[in-house]
């Protein structure tokens, strides 16, 4: 496929709602600013692949001392800025005003810095407003694991939700204008979000329980409490959440993204691929570039321009510019 036999892609905002990439880039001594062979992406790749706006998750794994969980959060976020600084085709959005200078054609990627996890915070709210301060604008709630705000997807059984800190940080990011992203989340925690936020939120990656019964996975009810709420859901690109084998490819990637447009409408689903925080890509998906592959797919299936724009990124653009600050 050339550019030429599809060209509205390339004149389309193409949005990404989670990459791990800069964890694994730093941790490895490698530069995001160059092209790498151990990787799913790359700002090159990126940029290759016609990305516009890019979630970057910075993602350190638990750990009980929570002082070194928000060291690496941070160094991770100093990274990210350090790469700002020195290439000019890389730039942060902290703001609406941020979102509307975004331009298919410029040739840049603009990055909205999330945290996954928010075991960095302790019990300790000053550091949600610090990491606010520093540009970071999305938080995952919990990864997998309990921390002090609610329980991860592991701890389902014990049927825990939101703690009491988990509630005033809810509510302290939609003062400050952050995104809340329920991936990850147990159940009762998922739930409890529905009810304590004000706003839309998000599933920055997963995909339909309905499809693969993979715990990460949500239910119907889930994602239409999501649609309902005005909110997006991100299709992963992880192959245990898209087949019960673990084996995927990119057939399986579809049959989600139109389930999920069966179940939530298209309003209400978007791309969260999860690049480099998984351990094998889906065959014909094998890294970034492959995702105007993706939308060709997609199209050759019948689907209009309009619905596949909106996949790309015009519905995690609304959100976006619903929730962030002016």
């Amino acid at each position: 496929m050339t550019k030429e036999e599809l060209t509205w892609y390339w004149e389309t905002l193409l949005v990404d709602a989670h990459n791990d990439v800069i964890s694994k880039v730093k941790d490895n001594g490698l530069d995001f600013l160059q092209r790498q062979t151990g990787t799913h992406s790359d700002l090159p790749r990126l940029l290759e692949a016609g990305v516009n706006l890019q979630v970057l998750a910075l993602f350190a794994p638990p750990d009980q001392n929570k002082s070194t969980t928000l060291q690496r959060i941070l160094s991770y976020a100093e990274y990210i800025l350090e790469c700002t600084d020195r290439d000019p085709r890389l730039h942060l959005v902290c703001s609406k005003a941020d979102l509307e200078t975004l331009n298919p054609s410029a040739g840049k990627l603009a990055v909205i810095l999330g945290v996954e996890g928010g075991d960095c915070l302790g019990e300790e709210l000053w550091i949600l407003r610090l990491l606010h301060r520093l540009g970071v604008r999305l938080l995952t709630i919990t990864w997998s694991n309990r921390n002090a705000l609610a329980d991860g997807i592991w701890e389902q059984d014990a049927k825990g939700g939101l703690t009491r800190f988990g509630r005033e940080v809810i509510e302290e990011m939609e003062s400050l204008g952050m995104i809340i992203d329920v991936s990850h989340m147990s159940p009762a925690g998922f739930w409890d979000v529905a009810r304590v936020a004000a706003g839309p939120f998000i599933a920055s990656h997963s995909n339909a329980a309905a499809i693969c019964s993979h715990p990460r996975n949500l239910t119907d009810e889930q994602i239409r409490c999501i649609a309902d709420r005005g909110g997006v859901v991100g299709v992963n690109f992880c192959g245990p959440h898209l087949t019960e084998s673990g084996s995927a490819s990119i057939d399986d990637v579809i049959a989600h993204i139109e389930y999920l447009w069966n179940t939530a409408g298209e309003d209400h689903v978007g791309l969260g691929t999860d690049y480099d925080g998984i351990d094998a890509a889906p065959k014909g998906l094998e890294d970034v570039t492959a995702l105007p592959y993706l939308i060709h797919r997609l199209k050759e299936r019948g689907h209009a321009e309009r619905r596949l724009e909106k996949l790309m990124g015009a519905n995690f653009l609304r959100v976006f510019a619903e929730i962030l600050p002016g």
